[in-house]
């Protein structure tokens, strides 16, 4: 009977010792940088995000000034029921994003990226992630204008 007991707690002994070598991990992989909506964002990196807070209604927008023409993934990386639309200012165009799309976005010219809520308030932090593609600007087809 004693070598049972032995033997169990040797296996929870083992147990806690393997589950707590997971605790103190560092990050693999590189950082994304993180922008507010509440701030313009000037010529942003190839990747990065952006957190909207959602937790009370209407219209949140961020604007987005890229240096250079580039095909952009942008994903959704919240709950469905937000509203999420690129804006091209200059030209008054809209283009609604449901989960994630991919737009050939011009350089030089100011978009609005605007999360809504719908009128839900238990939302919180949302995040928008936006990931620079390599393809090329003036052969990829529709362009948002």
């Amino acid at each position: 009977m004693k070598n049972y007991v032995r033997l169990f707690l040797a296996a929870v002994l083992g147990v806690v010792v393997l589950s707590g070598a997971n605790c103190n991990k560092t990050p693999t992989g590189p950082e994304i940088p993180l922008y507010s909506y509440l701030d313009p964002i000037l010529n942003p990196p190839d990747t990065f995000q952006i957190a909207y807070n959602l937790s009370t209604y209407g219209d949140k927008i961020a604007h987005v000034f890229f240096q250079d023409s580039a095909v952009w993934l942008i994903e959704k990386l919240g709950a469905g029921k937000v509203t999420f639309k690129a804006v091209n200012v200059k030209a008054g165009t809209t283009f609604v994003i449901d989960s994630k799309d991919t737009l050939a976005l011009k350089g030089g010219i100011q978009y609005a990226f605007i999360a809504n809520n719908n009128n839900y308030t238990d939302i919180g932090n949302y995040f928008v992630q936006f990931t620079k593609l390599p393809l090329d600007y003036s052969t990829f087809e529709p362009k948002f204008k």
